[in-house]
């Protein structure tokens, strides 16, 4: 068995394995791990590694935004799905301009966002 199925094997396992709430940990975790290869690839002058990866982590985005739940709390909610939108628009933007600053911007809120759920996360061990 080759390295990248392992890979898949080890990820697969940890994700069947994962509470709702470690889902979403690894997906922020994923699309900040995304936005990061594609500050390097800007830095490299490599715009298809770039593209790639910037579209990879508005995927994320997107999935994470569809799955906020608005019957909990309508504010919060539209809170979440206001600061997803954001994320999203600095990174259309800084993949059609190859901007590092508007990627930081997105880790930023990303990583405060990752930040909340990982505390939710240990609350609930």
């Amino acid at each position: 068995m080759g390295y990248q199925e392992v890979n898949n094997s080890y990820l697969k396992n940890q994700v069947m394995g994962a509470s709702p709430i470690k889902l979403v940990v690894m997906l922020y975790e994923g699309a900040i791990r995304s936005m990061k290869m594609a500050k390097v690839a800007i830095e490299k002058q490599d715009v298809v590694q770039a593209h790639t990866q910037l579209v990879k982590a508005q995927n994320i985005i997107a999935e994470l935004k569809s799955s906020v739940n608005t019957d909990v709390d309508v504010t919060i909610s539209q809170n979440l799905i206001n600061l997803y939108d954001f994320c999203n628009e600095q990174l259309l933007q800084a993949n059609l301009n190859k901007d590092n600053s508007l990627i930081d911007n997105a880790i930023n809120t990303m990583s405060e966002l990752l930040d909340s759920w990982k505390q939710l996360e240990q609350k609930k061990e």
